[in-house]
Protein backbone atom coordinates (compact mmCIF):
# COMPACT_ATOMS: atom_id res chain seq x y z
CA UNK A 1 0.00 0.00 0.00
CA UNK A 2 1.05 3.73 -0.78
CA UNK A 3 1.99 5.98 1.30
CA UNK A 4 -0.58 8.16 -0.01
CA UNK A 5 -3.00 5.18 -0.06
CA UNK A 6 -2.33 4.83 3.88
CA UNK A 7 -2.49 8.40 5.06
CA UNK A 8 -6.08 8.75 3.26
CA UNK A 9 -7.44 5.00 4.65
CA UNK A 10 -5.99 6.78 8.43
CA UNK A 11 -8.07 10.19 7.55
CA UNK A 12 -11.23 7.75 6.64
CA UNK A 13 -11.00 5.75 9.94
CA UNK A 14 -10.63 8.99 11.92
CA UNK A 15 -13.89 9.99 10.18
CA UNK A 16 -15.37 6.98 11.51
CA UNK A 17 -14.42 7.36 15.02
CA UNK A 18 -15.88 10.92 14.00
CA UNK A 19 -18.71 9.16 13.82
CA UNK A 20 -19.11 7.03 16.33
CA UNK A 21 -19.12 10.02 18.67
CA UNK A 22 -22.44 12.06 17.66
CA UNK A 23 -24.25 11.74 21.04
CA UNK A 24 -26.99 9.12 20.57
CA UNK A 25 -29.88 10.91 22.07
CA UNK A 26 -30.27 13.14 19.18
CA UNK A 27 -31.10 10.31 16.80
CA UNK A 28 -28.45 10.22 14.58
CA UNK A 29 -27.05 6.77 15.68
CA UNK A 30 -29.12 5.46 12.53
CA UNK A 31 -27.20 3.85 9.87
CA UNK A 32 -28.53 5.82 7.13
CA UNK A 33 -27.39 9.30 8.79
CA UNK A 34 -23.84 8.05 10.02
CA UNK A 35 -23.12 6.48 6.68
CA UNK A 36 -23.87 9.52 4.95
CA UNK A 37 -22.25 12.02 7.43
CA UNK A 38 -19.17 9.67 6.67
CA UNK A 39 -19.17 10.18 3.19
CA UNK A 40 -19.50 13.97 3.13
CA UNK A 41 -16.78 13.99 5.61
CA UNK A 42 -14.39 11.37 4.29
CA UNK A 43 -15.08 13.28 0.08
CA UNK A 44 -11.91 15.61 0.44
CA UNK A 45 -9.96 12.06 1.40
CA UNK A 46 -11.34 10.00 -1.11
CA UNK A 47 -11.22 12.55 -4.23
CA UNK A 48 -8.87 15.60 -3.27
CA UNK A 49 -8.61 16.23 -7.10
CA UNK A 50 -12.54 17.19 -7.17
CA UNK A 51 -12.45 19.40 -3.89
CA UNK A 52 -9.41 21.23 -4.81
CA UNK A 53 -11.33 22.00 -8.25
CA UNK A 54 -14.02 23.18 -6.31
CA UNK A 55 -12.43 25.34 -4.00
CA UNK A 56 -10.36 27.26 -6.28
CA UNK A 57 -13.72 28.21 -7.79
CA UNK A 58 -15.10 29.47 -4.54
CA UNK A 59 -11.86 31.74 -4.26
CA UNK A 60 -12.70 32.57 -7.22
CA UNK A 61 -16.13 33.75 -6.74
CA UNK A 62 -14.67 34.93 -3.57
CA UNK A 63 -12.15 37.52 -4.87
CA UNK A 64 -15.00 38.71 -8.03
CA UNK A 65 -17.07 39.54 -4.43
CA UNK A 66 -14.49 41.36 -2.76
CA UNK A 67 -13.53 43.42 -5.85
CA UNK A 68 -17.78 43.66 -6.33
CA UNK A 69 -17.51 42.36 -9.93
CA UNK A 70 -19.53 39.14 -8.44
CA UNK A 71 -23.55 38.96 -10.54
CA UNK A 72 -24.40 36.22 -7.64
CA UNK A 73 -27.57 36.22 -6.82
CA UNK A 74 -30.70 35.11 -4.62
CA UNK A 75 -33.27 32.86 -6.01
CA UNK A 76 -36.23 35.03 -6.66
CA UNK A 77 -38.29 33.21 -4.60
CA UNK A 78 -35.88 33.41 -1.59
CA UNK A 79 -37.76 35.86 0.72
CA UNK A 80 -34.49 36.13 3.35
CA UNK A 81 -33.14 38.71 0.85
CA UNK A 82 -36.12 41.26 -0.04
CA UNK A 83 -34.92 44.03 2.18
CA UNK A 84 -33.11 46.52 -0.65
CA UNK A 85 -30.25 46.95 1.27
CA UNK A 86 -29.04 43.17 1.07
CA UNK A 87 -28.38 44.82 -3.07
CA UNK A 88 -27.92 48.12 -2.76
CA UNK A 89 -25.23 48.25 0.38
CA UNK A 90 -22.07 47.65 -1.07
CA UNK A 91 -20.84 45.94 2.61
CA UNK A 92 -24.32 44.21 2.48
CA UNK A 93 -24.24 42.74 -0.74
CA UNK A 94 -20.93 41.18 -0.68
CA UNK A 95 -22.17 39.48 3.00
CA UNK A 96 -24.72 38.09 0.79
CA UNK A 97 -22.72 37.07 -2.24
CA UNK A 98 -20.15 35.52 0.12
CA UNK A 99 -23.20 33.40 2.00
CA UNK A 100 -24.35 32.08 -1.33
CA UNK A 101 -21.09 31.45 -2.75
CA UNK A 102 -20.14 29.08 0.12
CA UNK A 103 -24.02 27.42 -0.13
CA UNK A 104 -23.12 27.00 -4.18
CA UNK A 105 -19.57 25.50 -3.04
CA UNK A 106 -21.28 22.86 -0.47
CA UNK A 107 -23.81 21.86 -2.94
CA UNK A 108 -20.98 21.05 -6.05
CA UNK A 109 -19.23 19.03 -3.60
CA UNK A 110 -22.31 16.79 -2.83
CA UNK A 111 -23.17 16.86 -6.51
CA UNK A 112 -19.74 14.97 -6.77
CA UNK A 113 -19.99 12.44 -4.10
CA UNK A 114 -19.22 8.75 -4.80
CA UNK A 115 -22.34 7.80 -3.13
CA UNK A 116 -25.84 6.69 -4.48
CA UNK A 117 -28.79 9.36 -4.94
CA UNK A 118 -30.78 8.52 -1.73
CA UNK A 119 -27.44 9.39 0.28
CA UNK A 120 -26.48 12.22 -2.08
CA UNK A 121 -30.02 13.79 -1.27
CA UNK A 122 -29.25 12.74 2.48
CA UNK A 123 -26.46 15.11 2.51
CA UNK A 124 -27.85 17.82 0.89
CA UNK A 125 -30.63 17.81 3.28
CA UNK A 126 -28.09 17.65 6.13
CA UNK A 127 -25.85 20.48 4.86
CA UNK A 128 -28.51 22.70 4.07
CA UNK A 129 -29.95 22.84 7.82
CA UNK A 130 -26.19 24.42 8.89
CA UNK A 131 -26.32 26.40 5.43
CA UNK A 132 -29.91 27.93 6.31
CA UNK A 133 -29.18 28.05 10.21
CA UNK A 134 -26.12 30.55 9.39
CA UNK A 135 -27.70 32.97 6.62
CA UNK A 136 -26.64 36.34 7.39
CA UNK A 137 -30.65 37.04 7.48
CA UNK A 138 -30.90 35.49 10.91
CA UNK A 139 -28.28 37.61 12.49
CA UNK A 140 -28.90 40.74 14.63
CA UNK A 141 -26.68 42.09 11.45
CA UNK A 142 -30.20 41.86 9.57
CA UNK A 143 -30.99 45.67 7.75
CA UNK A 144 -34.28 45.61 8.71
CA UNK A 145 -33.48 44.67 12.09
CA UNK A 146 -30.87 47.47 12.81
CA UNK A 147 -33.88 49.93 11.18
CA UNK A 148 -36.35 48.96 14.12
CA UNK A 149 -33.93 48.86 16.59
CA UNK A 150 -32.62 52.29 15.97
CA UNK A 151 -36.19 53.86 15.13
CA UNK A 152 -37.34 52.38 18.36
CA UNK A 153 -34.82 53.00 20.92
CA UNK A 154 -33.53 49.80 21.12
CA UNK A 155 -37.34 48.53 22.21
CA UNK A 156 -37.47 46.15 19.32
CA UNK A 157 -34.29 44.05 20.64
CA UNK A 158 -36.18 44.10 24.33
CA UNK A 159 -39.18 42.72 23.22
CA UNK A 160 -37.56 40.31 20.78
CA UNK A 161 -35.76 39.51 23.98
CA UNK A 162 -39.17 39.30 25.60
CA UNK A 163 -40.39 36.70 22.89
CA UNK A 164 -37.24 34.29 22.71
CA UNK A 165 -37.54 34.11 26.59
CA UNK A 166 -41.39 33.12 26.61
CA UNK A 167 -41.09 30.47 23.29
CA UNK A 168 -37.76 28.64 25.67
CA UNK A 169 -40.10 28.18 28.52
CA UNK A 170 -43.14 27.67 26.83
CA UNK A 171 -42.35 26.65 23.42
CA UNK A 172 -39.53 24.36 23.95
CA UNK A 173 -37.60 26.91 22.14
CA UNK A 174 -38.91 27.27 18.96
CA UNK A 175 -39.89 30.36 17.83
CA UNK A 176 -43.95 31.28 18.30
CA UNK A 177 -45.40 30.70 15.02
CA UNK A 178 -48.90 32.53 15.93
CA UNK A 179 -50.32 34.90 18.43
CA UNK A 180 -53.06 32.25 20.32
CA UNK A 181 -54.62 35.14 22.54
CA UNK A 182 -56.74 36.20 19.00
CA UNK A 183 -58.23 32.73 19.07
CA UNK A 184 -60.43 30.77 20.37
CA UNK A 185 -62.11 27.50 19.37
CA UNK A 186 -65.96 27.77 19.08
CA UNK A 187 -66.35 31.86 19.60
CA UNK A 188 -64.24 32.80 16.01
CA UNK A 189 -62.98 29.56 14.83
CA UNK A 190 -65.28 26.39 14.67
CA UNK A 191 -68.35 28.26 14.32
CA UNK A 192 -70.98 26.23 12.24
CA UNK A 193 -74.24 25.10 14.14
CA UNK A 194 -74.59 21.96 15.28
CA UNK A 195 -74.10 19.11 18.23
CA UNK A 196 -72.47 16.00 18.73
CA UNK A 197 -74.98 12.75 18.19
CA UNK A 198 -72.64 9.92 19.21
CA UNK A 199 -69.57 9.56 21.29
CA UNK A 200 -67.76 7.26 22.81
CA UNK A 201 -64.28 6.89 23.87
CA UNK A 202 -62.54 7.90 20.98
CA UNK A 203 -64.82 10.18 18.66
CA UNK A 204 -67.34 12.51 18.88
CA UNK A 205 -69.70 13.05 15.76
CA UNK A 206 -70.90 16.07 15.27
CA UNK A 207 -74.13 16.94 12.93
CA UNK A 208 -74.10 20.43 11.77
CA UNK A 209 -77.41 22.21 10.91
CA UNK A 210 -78.56 22.65 7.10
CA UNK A 211 -77.92 25.74 5.35
CA UNK A 212 -80.83 25.21 2.65
CA UNK A 213 -84.28 23.76 2.55
CA UNK A 214 -83.47 20.53 0.89
CA UNK A 215 -80.73 18.57 1.08
CA UNK A 216 -79.19 15.37 -0.73
CA UNK A 217 -80.49 12.09 1.13
CA UNK A 218 -77.26 10.56 1.39
CA UNK A 219 -75.19 11.91 4.35
CA UNK A 220 -71.25 13.04 3.98
CA UNK A 221 -69.02 11.96 7.06
CA UNK A 222 -66.06 13.40 7.27
CA UNK A 223 -62.55 11.73 9.04
CA UNK A 224 -60.05 14.33 9.59
CA UNK A 225 -56.49 13.38 10.59
CA UNK A 226 -56.12 12.61 14.32
CA UNK A 227 -52.91 14.79 13.77
CA UNK A 228 -54.29 17.93 14.92
CA UNK A 229 -57.73 18.77 15.19
CA UNK A 230 -60.98 18.31 12.94
CA UNK A 231 -61.62 22.17 12.73
CA UNK A 232 -59.67 22.94 9.77
CA UNK A 233 -62.35 22.04 8.10
CA UNK A 234 -64.28 24.75 10.06
CA UNK A 235 -62.18 27.43 10.43
CA UNK A 236 -63.58 31.20 9.84
CA UNK A 237 -67.07 30.65 7.85
CA UNK A 238 -65.04 32.33 4.38
CA UNK A 239 -62.68 29.52 4.69
CA UNK A 240 -64.74 27.02 5.77
CA UNK A 241 -65.25 23.39 4.27
CA UNK A 242 -68.25 22.51 6.14
CA UNK A 243 -70.37 25.90 5.83
CA UNK A 244 -69.74 25.03 1.82
CA UNK A 245 -70.71 21.59 1.76
CA UNK A 246 -73.47 22.88 3.73
CA UNK A 247 -74.96 25.48 1.24
CA UNK A 248 -74.50 23.23 -1.42
CA UNK A 249 -77.11 20.65 0.24
CA UNK A 250 -74.66 17.93 1.99
CA UNK A 251 -75.78 16.48 4.91
CA UNK A 252 -72.68 17.04 6.95
CA UNK A 253 -71.00 15.01 9.76
CA UNK A 254 -67.75 14.97 11.23
CA UNK A 255 -65.62 12.90 13.66
CA UNK A 256 -63.77 14.74 16.36
CA UNK A 257 -60.80 12.84 17.59
CA UNK A 258 -60.59 12.30 21.47
CA UNK A 259 -56.54 13.58 22.39
CA UNK A 260 -55.17 10.62 23.89
CA UNK A 261 -53.27 10.45 26.84
CA UNK A 262 -50.60 7.43 27.70
CA UNK A 263 -53.64 5.20 29.82
CA UNK A 264 -54.67 4.97 25.82
CA UNK A 265 -51.36 4.22 24.81
CA UNK A 266 -53.00 0.34 23.61
CA UNK A 267 -55.29 2.56 21.03
CA UNK A 268 -54.33 0.68 17.33
CA UNK A 269 -55.49 1.14 13.69
CA UNK A 270 -58.56 -0.83 14.13
CA UNK A 271 -59.40 0.90 16.96
CA UNK A 272 -59.70 4.09 15.19
CA UNK A 273 -61.04 2.43 12.08
CA UNK A 274 -63.76 0.59 13.97
CA UNK A 275 -64.66 4.51 16.21
CA UNK A 276 -65.00 5.79 12.83
CA UNK A 277 -67.31 2.75 11.50
CA UNK A 278 -69.38 3.43 15.10
CA UNK A 279 -69.98 7.06 13.90
CA UNK A 280 -70.67 6.17 10.04
CA UNK A 281 -73.88 4.53 11.33
CA UNK A 282 -74.81 6.72 13.99
CA UNK A 283 -74.76 9.06 10.74
CA UNK A 284 -76.77 6.27 8.61
CA UNK A 285 -78.75 5.74 11.67
CA UNK A 286 -79.76 9.55 12.09
CA UNK A 287 -79.83 10.72 8.09
CA UNK A 288 -81.86 7.38 7.55
CA UNK A 289 -79.91 6.44 4.21
CA UNK A 290 -78.49 3.26 3.93
CA UNK A 291 -75.32 4.04 2.86
CA UNK A 292 -73.43 7.31 3.02
CA UNK A 293 -70.29 9.12 1.05
CA UNK A 294 -67.02 9.93 3.39
CA UNK A 295 -63.86 12.11 3.27
CA UNK A 296 -60.70 11.21 4.18
CA UNK A 297 -57.57 13.79 4.94
CA UNK A 298 -53.73 13.51 5.14
CA UNK A 299 -53.74 10.20 8.28
CA UNK A 300 -57.77 10.33 8.47
CA UNK A 301 -57.32 9.05 4.45
CA UNK A 302 -55.42 6.34 5.55
CA UNK A 303 -58.01 5.88 8.32
CA UNK A 304 -60.18 5.52 6.14
CA UNK A 305 -58.94 3.42 3.61
CA UNK A 306 -58.10 0.48 6.32
CA UNK A 307 -62.37 0.57 7.31
CA UNK A 308 -63.22 0.74 3.59
CA UNK A 309 -61.02 -2.89 3.02
CA UNK A 310 -62.40 -3.97 6.39
CA UNK A 311 -65.67 -2.83 4.97
CA UNK A 312 -64.95 -4.90 1.91
CA UNK A 313 -63.61 -8.20 3.38
CA UNK A 314 -67.10 -8.58 5.55
CA UNK A 315 -68.88 -7.11 2.48
CA UNK A 316 -70.59 -4.28 4.32
CA UNK A 317 -71.82 -2.00 1.65
CA UNK A 318 -71.92 1.13 3.77
CA UNK A 319 -69.46 3.79 1.87
CA UNK A 320 -70.99 4.64 -1.78
CA UNK A 321 -67.86 7.10 -2.47
CA UNK A 322 -64.47 7.95 -0.99
CA UNK A 323 -62.87 11.59 -1.10
CA UNK A 324 -59.06 11.87 -0.51
CA UNK A 325 -57.43 15.02 -0.12
CA UNK A 326 -53.48 15.19 0.72
CA UNK A 327 -52.88 11.54 1.52
CA UNK A 328 -50.57 9.48 0.70
CA UNK A 329 -50.72 5.49 1.93
CA UNK A 330 -46.86 4.69 1.72
CA UNK A 331 -43.80 6.81 2.17
CA UNK A 332 -42.16 7.87 -0.92
CA UNK A 333 -38.07 6.92 -0.88
CA UNK A 334 -37.67 10.36 -2.46
CA UNK A 335 -39.13 12.76 -0.31
CA UNK A 336 -37.45 14.18 2.16
CA UNK A 337 -38.89 12.35 5.05
CA UNK A 338 -38.50 8.79 3.14
CA UNK A 339 -34.91 9.59 3.00
CA UNK A 340 -35.09 10.19 6.91
CA UNK A 341 -37.17 7.37 7.52
CA UNK A 342 -33.86 4.45 8.06
CA UNK A 343 -34.85 1.47 9.85
CA UNK A 344 -32.61 2.47 12.69
CA UNK A 345 -35.01 5.75 12.96
CA UNK A 346 -37.94 4.32 12.85
CA UNK A 347 -36.68 1.85 15.72
CA UNK A 348 -35.64 4.77 17.64
CA UNK A 349 -39.25 6.33 17.28
CA UNK A 350 -40.98 2.66 18.32
CA UNK A 351 -38.96 2.54 21.22
CA UNK A 352 -39.55 6.13 22.29
CA UNK A 353 -43.44 6.32 21.88
CA UNK A 354 -43.78 2.77 23.81
CA UNK A 355 -41.85 4.62 26.55
CA UNK A 356 -44.06 7.38 27.06
CA UNK A 357 -47.25 5.83 25.41
CA UNK A 358 -48.14 8.60 22.88
CA UNK A 359 -46.45 10.90 20.48
CA UNK A 360 -46.83 13.82 21.65
CA UNK A 361 -47.86 16.60 18.92
CA UNK A 362 -45.60 19.08 19.29
CA UNK A 363 -42.16 16.99 18.82
CA UNK A 364 -44.32 15.84 15.33
CA UNK A 365 -44.62 19.52 14.69
CA UNK A 366 -40.89 20.43 15.33
CA UNK A 367 -40.22 17.58 12.71
CA UNK A 368 -41.98 19.02 9.94
CA UNK A 369 -40.97 22.69 10.95
CA UNK A 370 -37.90 21.52 10.35
CA UNK A 371 -38.46 20.09 6.71
CA UNK A 372 -39.16 23.42 5.83
CA UNK A 373 -36.53 25.54 8.20
CA UNK A 374 -36.25 28.95 6.43
CA UNK A 375 -40.30 28.87 5.91
CA UNK A 376 -41.11 27.28 9.50
CA UNK A 377 -38.64 28.56 11.92
CA UNK A 378 -36.12 31.31 10.35
CA UNK A 379 -39.38 33.48 9.27
CA UNK A 380 -40.24 33.37 12.80
CA UNK A 381 -36.87 34.24 14.33
CA UNK A 382 -36.28 37.32 12.39
CA UNK A 383 -40.13 38.16 13.07
CA UNK A 384 -40.13 37.58 17.01
CA UNK A 385 -36.90 37.68 18.02
CA UNK A 386 -34.68 40.18 15.33
CA UNK A 387 -37.93 42.57 14.81
CA UNK A 388 -39.57 42.03 18.23
CA UNK A 389 -42.83 41.89 16.93
CA UNK A 390 -45.72 39.81 17.85
CA UNK A 391 -46.41 36.77 15.87
CA UNK A 392 -48.67 36.72 13.47
CA UNK A 393 -52.62 35.91 14.03
CA UNK A 394 -53.86 33.80 11.57
CA UNK A 395 -56.36 30.62 11.82
CA UNK A 396 -54.16 28.14 9.95
CA UNK A 397 -51.30 28.36 11.56
CA UNK A 398 -53.54 28.61 15.09
CA UNK A 399 -54.98 25.15 14.31
CA UNK A 400 -51.32 23.76 13.26
CA UNK A 401 -50.19 25.10 16.37
CA UNK A 402 -53.33 23.29 18.79
CA UNK A 403 -51.20 19.80 18.70
CA UNK A 404 -52.61 16.96 19.35
CA UNK A 405 -51.01 13.28 20.73
CA UNK A 406 -50.90 9.86 19.19
CA UNK A 407 -50.89 6.56 21.05
CA UNK A 408 -47.74 4.33 20.46
CA UNK A 409 -49.42 1.34 18.87
CA UNK A 410 -51.23 4.11 16.38
CA UNK A 411 -48.03 5.86 15.10
CA UNK A 412 -45.93 2.39 15.23
CA UNK A 413 -48.33 1.20 12.80
CA UNK A 414 -48.65 4.51 10.76
CA UNK A 415 -44.88 4.76 10.32
CA UNK A 416 -44.90 0.75 9.22
CA UNK A 417 -48.23 1.61 6.65
CA UNK A 418 -46.04 4.39 5.08
CA UNK A 419 -42.64 3.20 5.70
CA UNK A 420 -42.37 -0.15 4.50
CA UNK A 421 -45.73 0.33 1.87
CA UNK A 422 -47.88 -1.99 3.43
CA UNK A 423 -51.29 -0.88 1.70
CA UNK A 424 -49.81 -1.13 -1.46
CA UNK A 425 -49.09 -5.12 -1.22
CA UNK A 426 -52.77 -6.83 -0.58
CA UNK A 427 -52.58 -8.74 2.62
CA UNK A 428 -49.37 -7.38 4.08
CA UNK A 429 -50.89 -5.54 6.50
CA UNK A 430 -53.68 -6.58 8.90
CA UNK A 431 -56.08 -4.57 11.15
CA UNK A 432 -58.66 -6.37 13.35
CA UNK A 433 -57.42 -9.53 12.33
CA UNK A 434 -58.17 -8.85 8.75
CA UNK A 435 -55.64 -8.89 5.90
CA UNK A 436 -56.10 -5.27 4.26
CA UNK A 437 -56.47 -5.52 0.30
CA UNK A 438 -57.74 -1.66 -1.09
CA UNK A 439 -58.26 -3.49 -4.34
CA UNK A 440 -61.64 -4.97 -2.61
CA UNK A 441 -62.64 -1.16 -2.72
CA UNK A 442 -64.51 -0.61 -5.48
CA UNK A 443 -66.06 2.57 -4.74
CA UNK A 444 -65.63 5.64 -6.28
CA UNK A 445 -62.36 8.08 -5.71
CA UNK A 446 -62.30 11.79 -5.78
CA UNK A 447 -58.71 12.77 -4.92
CA UNK A 448 -56.62 15.91 -4.54
CA UNK A 449 -53.08 16.96 -3.86
CA UNK A 450 -51.07 20.04 -3.47
CA UNK A 451 -48.48 20.59 -5.93
CA UNK A 452 -46.09 22.56 -3.78
CA UNK A 453 -46.37 20.11 -0.59
CA UNK A 454 -43.88 18.34 1.21
CA UNK A 455 -45.34 16.34 3.55
CA UNK A 456 -47.66 14.11 0.99
CA UNK A 457 -45.60 14.57 -1.93
CA UNK A 458 -48.29 15.06 -4.84
CA UNK A 459 -47.11 12.28 -7.47
CA UNK A 460 -46.89 9.98 -4.32
CA UNK A 461 -50.85 11.13 -3.24
CA UNK A 462 -51.56 10.26 -7.59
CA UNK A 463 -49.43 6.59 -7.28
CA UNK A 464 -51.53 5.86 -4.06
CA UNK A 465 -54.98 6.30 -5.94
CA UNK A 466 -53.82 3.31 -7.86
CA UNK A 467 -53.97 1.04 -4.76
CA UNK A 468 -57.61 1.14 -4.91
CA UNK A 469 -60.23 -1.13 -6.68
CA UNK A 470 -62.93 1.72 -8.51
CA UNK A 471 -62.97 4.09 -10.32
CA UNK A 472 -60.76 7.39 -9.60
CA UNK A 473 -60.76 11.38 -10.50
CA UNK A 474 -57.30 13.10 -9.75
CA UNK A 475 -57.36 16.64 -9.17
CA UNK A 476 -54.05 18.82 -8.13
CA UNK A 477 -54.06 22.21 -6.59
CA UNK A 478 -51.57 25.02 -6.67
CA UNK A 479 -50.95 24.81 -3.15
CA UNK A 480 -49.01 23.29 -0.33
CA UNK A 481 -50.40 20.70 2.52
CA UNK A 482 -53.18 23.03 4.33
CA UNK A 483 -53.47 25.63 1.87
CA UNK A 484 -53.98 23.01 -0.91
CA UNK A 485 -57.30 21.50 1.14
CA UNK A 486 -58.83 24.74 2.40
CA UNK A 487 -58.76 26.57 -0.78
CA UNK A 488 -62.22 27.86 -1.12
CA UNK A 489 -63.73 30.05 -4.34
CA UNK A 490 -62.63 33.50 -4.80
CA UNK A 491 -59.76 33.24 -4.53
CA UNK A 492 -58.02 34.42 -8.21
CA UNK A 493 -54.91 32.76 -8.24
CA UNK A 494 -56.28 29.51 -7.55
CA UNK A 495 -55.79 27.08 -10.23
CA UNK A 496 -55.94 23.77 -10.78
CA UNK A 497 -55.11 20.57 -13.23
CA UNK A 498 -57.45 17.75 -14.24
CA UNK A 499 -56.99 15.02 -16.40
CA UNK A 500 -59.23 11.97 -17.03
CA UNK A 501 -56.65 9.91 -18.33
CA UNK A 502 -55.12 7.03 -15.24
CA UNK A 503 -52.25 6.55 -16.39
CA UNK A 504 -49.12 5.37 -14.37
CA UNK A 505 -46.63 7.92 -14.57
CA UNK A 506 -47.69 11.13 -12.96
CA UNK A 507 -45.72 13.46 -14.82
CA UNK A 508 -46.92 12.26 -17.94
CA UNK A 509 -50.48 12.51 -16.07
CA UNK A 510 -49.53 16.04 -15.63
CA UNK A 511 -48.30 16.77 -19.10
CA UNK A 512 -51.46 16.25 -20.64
CA UNK A 513 -53.25 17.81 -17.82
CA UNK A 514 -56.10 21.05 -18.54
CA UNK A 515 -55.33 24.07 -16.08
CA UNK A 516 -58.46 25.39 -14.72
CA UNK A 517 -59.01 28.45 -12.73
CA UNK A 518 -61.00 28.78 -9.44
CA UNK A 519 -61.12 26.42 -6.64
CA UNK A 520 -61.51 22.76 -7.27
CA UNK A 521 -64.11 22.48 -4.29
CA UNK A 522 -66.36 23.82 -7.03
CA UNK A 523 -65.01 20.38 -9.53
CA UNK A 524 -65.70 18.20 -6.34
CA UNK A 525 -69.33 19.35 -5.17
CA UNK A 526 -70.11 18.57 -8.58
CA UNK A 527 -68.81 14.98 -8.54
CA UNK A 528 -69.83 14.64 -5.34
CA UNK A 529 -73.50 16.27 -5.59
CA UNK A 530 -74.04 13.39 -8.30
CA UNK A 531 -73.39 10.69 -6.02
CA UNK A 532 -75.48 11.94 -2.85
CA UNK A 533 -79.30 10.71 -3.99
CA UNK A 534 -82.00 12.83 -4.48
CA UNK A 535 -83.03 15.77 -2.55
CA UNK A 536 -85.14 15.79 0.64
CA UNK A 537 -86.43 18.08 2.49
CA UNK A 538 -83.57 19.29 5.39
CA UNK A 539 -84.45 17.47 8.75
CA UNK A 540 -86.02 20.35 11.10
CA UNK A 541 -84.05 19.29 14.10
CA UNK A 542 -80.67 17.78 14.90
CA UNK A 543 -80.06 13.65 15.85
CA UNK A 544 -83.39 11.67 16.16
CA UNK A 545 -84.68 9.56 18.98
CA UNK A 546 -81.66 6.81 19.08
CA UNK A 547 -79.28 9.58 19.09
CA UNK A 548 -80.47 12.52 20.67
CA UNK A 549 -78.20 15.50 20.49
CA UNK A 550 -75.73 16.09 22.93
CA UNK A 551 -73.02 18.97 23.48
CA UNK A 552 -73.65 21.50 20.89
CA UNK A 553 -70.72 22.00 18.26
CA UNK A 554 -67.42 22.02 18.37
CA UNK A 555 -68.17 19.52 21.22
CA UNK A 556 -66.29 18.44 24.00
CA UNK A 557 -63.17 16.93 22.83
CA UNK A 558 -61.65 19.31 20.71
CA UNK A 559 -61.31 21.79 24.13
CA UNK A 560 -59.38 19.05 25.78
CA UNK A 561 -55.68 20.16 25.96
Amino acid sequence: MSRVAKTDKAMVENVEDIIGWVPPDLGFESRGFKETLKAVLASPFRDPVSVFKHQASLAGEMFKILAGKSTLAPDKTDRRFADPSWHENPMYRRTMQAYLANNAYWQSVIDDLKVDETDRERARFFISLFTDAFSPTNSMAHPAALKKMLETGGESFKRGAKNMLHDLVNEGGMPSMVDKSAFKVGENLAMSEGAVVFRNDLVELIQYKPLVPQVHQRPFVMLPPPINKFYIMDLTPEKSMVRYLLQKGQQVFIISWRNPKPEHSDWDFNTYASSAREALLAALDVSGAKDCNIWGGCAGGIIGSVMLAQMAARQERLVNSFTLNVTILYMPTDSIMGMMATEGLLNKARKHTAKKGVLDGKEMARMFAWLRPNDLVWSYWVNNYLMGNKPPAFDILYWNCDNTRLTSKFHTELMDIVARKYLAHPGEFESGGIPIDLKKVECDVFAMAGDTDHITPWKNCYESTMFFGGKCEFVLSNSGHIQAMINPPGNKKSIYFTNPARLADPEEWLAGAKTNHGSWWDRWIVWLNERSGELVAAPKELGNASHKPMDPAPGTYVLEP
